[in-house]
């Protein structure tokens, strides 16, 4: 009798030790809002072409989201930027339904999408979309991206004081702003 029982207390365990194998799957939190909810520090920018990614450095005078690179999402669905040192309204967020979008629209009611790369509750990685720099007929979105990836390079251009020989680089076919932060 005590053999049956601890064959079957083995086999229990070794069932179990071997049922229980780590899951390739990425869980997915049940509610994002959670994860953006915060303060963010936009530690990098770079441009992204279609054959290399280019590092925007930071200068004084702040980046995308105002002058100390800080963005603050509150739960009421406005987001703050920190303007002349002071926090101002940036302007409203909204994420799609499948979390994959969230969309900036500031004071002007200009609305920006980006694609959520990356969003956990210490990193996060958005990116606007890829523009093809050779289309005929670009949307005022895609002139704006353009216009902003494009003056980013030039301030990195060697001829600019910048690091990067641009006449030795590919002409870019496609451009893409992507801002990485981490959670405050």
């Amino acid at each position: 009798m005590k053999m049956k029982q601890y064959l079957l207390v083995t086999g229990l365990v070794i069932t179990t030790m071997f049922g229980c194998s780590k899951s390739k799957d990425s869980v997915t939190p049940d509610n994002t809002t959670d994860l953006l909810v915060r303060k963010w520090s936009i530690t990098e920018l770079s441009v992204k072409t279609d054959a290399k990614t280019y590092a925007i450095p930071s200068v004084e005078g702040g980046t995308f989201f105002g002058d100390d690179n800080t963005v603050t999402f509150n739960r009421d669905n406005t987001y703050s930027v920190v303007d002349g040192g002071k926090s101002a309204t940036g302007g409203t967020w909204k994420l799609s339904g499948d979390n994959k979008t969230l969309s900036l629209t500031d004071v002007d009611k200009v609305t920006t999408p980006f694609t959520v790369n990356t969003l956990t509750s210490t990193t996060i990685e958005l990116a606007t979309k890829s523009v093809d720099m050779l289309k005929a007929n670009p949307t005022e979105e895609e002139q704006s991206i353009s216009f902003a990836a494009l003056l980013l390079l030039f301030t990195i251009d060697k001829d600019n004081g910048g690091t990067v020989d641009f006449s030795k680089e590919p002409d870019p076919k496609t451009v893409q702003l992507v801002l990485k932060g981490k959670g405050m």
